[in-house]
């Protein structure tokens, strides 16, 4: 994959991994993170300007999530009960809007480097639920900054491993990602537990 991905990239230029980065933050399975880790060893190699590789990048990733947003506000709820892509798309989002509740814009932020599977979910839901435009692209844009930044400069710095490297920082994504899952899930466990100690609080002094 990689081997492919470096043909692609040098014979294409920067225009083509902006490309990539943006199908993949709308959901499609591209290896966006291995995608960076390959412009930074570009950059090292001297193929590519580093800070021209980087904007590229965070624009493509962006044009990504605006797609995913606009989807979520005006295409994707339709498209919940049909099957296919977009309607796989529509549930993933609909799973992904508790934890946009819960951690609101900075759920966004957290999704483009962090927890990055969330992402084009997190993108959609925050169409769906009506987060402000302005918001979603202010922390959306901060986070894919970081998210870039980070692993071009991994490439840069480790370009003749770059396929193990992606390999381990794609299971530590994920790893977090479930941890942040089962955090929510025991936080929902909770309050249910004491609705119902409540509930049973308000029974016993009744009956007295």
């Amino acid at each position: 994959m990689t081997v492919y991905l470096l043909e692609f990239l040098t014979s294409y230029g920067l225009p083509a991994a902006a490309l990539l980065l943006a199908i993949g933050q709308f959901g499609v399975p591209i290896p966006t993170s291995l995608a960076l880790l390959t412009l930074g060893a570009l950059a090292a190699n001297g193929d590519a300007e580093l800070a021209t590789a980087v904007l590229w990048a965070i624009a493509g990733a962006t044009l990504g999530d605006q797609a995913g947003f606009l989807a979520g506000r005006f295409v994707i709820l339709s498209a919940e009960g049909r099957p296919g892509f977009l309607g796989g798309l529509a549930r993933k989002a609909r799973a992904a809007e508790p934890k946009l509740q819960k951690w609101g814009a900075s759920g966004v932020f957290l999704s483009r480097w962090l927890f990055t599977p969330l992402g084009p979910a997190i993108n959609i839901a925050s169409g769906i639920t009506g987060l402000s435009w302005p918001r979603f692209t202010l922390w959306g844009v901060l986070g894919e900054g970081l998210w870039v930044s980070i692993y071009i400069s991994l490439g840069y710095a480790f370009g003749s491993n770059i396929e193990t490297l992606s390999g381990i920082l794609g299971n530590l994504s994920m790893a977090l990602a479930m941890l942040a899952l089962a955090a929510f899930l025991g936080w929902r466990l909770k309050l249910a537990v004491q609705a119902v100690q409540a509930r049973s609080g308000r029974k016993s002094e009744g009956r007295q």
